[in-house]
């Protein structure tokens, strides 16, 4: 038979002072922010000891998703989504109604989704958090635009010319930075600003911009990887080449164990395969060195689009379902029917996965179609 617990063992949770509770709170929040939401979910009183993320500014990084990807699923409800922890392998569900009218024109470095609305005119631009479901409106992209371009704005050639991928909050903790590579054009403003500053490039920038340390950073074929300066707003070489890369490849930034390295995908003229070569930038001596690994601790995997790029530590899924210092190519790559993972240290290719769009199956599906350019 069952014992009922004590009286002197019942606690009633919710009464805990504000001091314990704070400290736990604040705890989760250093961690990550979907255990701090989680916590403030619980009752009235634990939500009145720990701070409302919507109270405080959108660009406050105590309460970004810093990790969290949200994954593309073609059979997806509107408005439900899933969400994968790349540091930690956890899925979670969220809700956001917000995507009923609105498109992701992309998803900045600290997890955010930059929003547009669905319908014409396709201008309004709003920042969202998935985790704590702040919404921030951003100037509209007819101040990003002369007159005369507004067409650009139509539903015929949205789609190709504004993908704001690789864009981030700078390191004054203020500034969102879009990068629209299609156009040679990068936008800067604050939250509450009228228009955009609009940062022009005469040079042609690659599509994998990447914000890394408050900075961003972009690649070009003949000068090397660029970088923002906002004062006043222009591109500077931050790392050099080692040689002038083929135009017919593909070049790729990605964060990797808090390191910037460079993807460069090319051709191969045996058996038309692609063979890949890894970097770490080096922004201290402005130079890029070749590397046979970007390992860390338990290994990483890389897993590289056109439009965005991921690292994610092997440990912390399932033994075998991917592997270290091994490239993965987005699902937007042509090889056939099948992913084909590019092993960096032996050089050698393994088929690993369908292209499955529809329903991903694995979980390098899952990670190959985060890359693809639309969430």
């Amino acid at each position: 038979m069952a014992l009922s617990p004590s009286p002197a063992l019942k606690r009633n949770w919710a009464d805990l002072d504000d001091g314990p509770a704070g400290l736990i709170a604040d705890r989760l929040l250093a961690y990550d922010v979907a255990g701090y939401v989680r916590f403030r979910a619980v009752c009235r009183e634990w939500r009145r000891c720990s701070a409302d993320p919507r109270a405080h500014g959108s660009l406050d990084r105590r309460f970004h998703p810093r990790w969290w990807v949200l994954l593309l699923e073609e059979l997806a409800t509107p408005n439900r989504r899933r969400l994968l922890n790349t540091s930690t392998g956890e899925f979670v569900q969220v809700d956001l109604p917000e995507l009923h009218d609105h498109d992701v024109l992309g998803v900045t470095a600290e997890g955010l989704l930059v929003l547009v609305h669905a319908h014409q005119p396709r201008a309004t631009v709003r920042l969202l958090n998935p985790l704590t479901r702040h919404l921030t409106p951003l100037p509209p992209l007819t101040t990003l635009l002369p007159k005369n371009d507004h067409d650009l704005l139509s539903d015929t050639t949205f789609d190709h010319y504004f993908q704001a991928w690789g864009s981030g909050i700078l390191d004054d903790d203020s500034t969102v930075v879009l990068s629209f590579h299609k156009l040679c054009i990068f936008g800067m403003a604050k939250p509450g600003d009228a228009c955009w500053t609009l940062v022009l490039s005469d040079v042609t920038v690659k599509p994998s911009s990447l914000v890394f340390s408050g900075r961003l950073y972009c690649v070009t074929h003949n000068l090397g990887v660029m970088v923002l300066k906002n004062q006043p707003p222009r591109l500077e070489v931050a790392a050099k080449l080692p040689t002038r890369f083929a135009p017919g490849g593909s070049v790729h930034l990605v964060e990797n164990a808090g390191e910037l390295m460079l993807v460069h995908r090319r051709s191969w003229r045996v058996f038309g395969e692609r063979r890949y070569a890894v970097y770490r930038v080096d922004l201290d001596a402005g130079n890029l060195c070749r590397v046979n690994s970007f390992g860390g601790a338990g290994g990483h995997a890389l897993f590289i689009g056109m439009h965005c790029s991921l690292s994610v530590p092997v440990g912390v899924f399932s033994p075998g379902s991917i592997s270290g210092d091994t490239i993965y190519p987005g699902s937007g790559f042509a090889e056939g029917d099948y992913i084909k993972a590019y092993h960096v240290g032996d050089k050698s290719t393994t088929y690993v996965a369908s292209q499955n769009t529809a329903q991903p199956h694995t979980l390098v599906n899952c990670l190959s179609l985060c890359t693809t350019g639309r969430p």
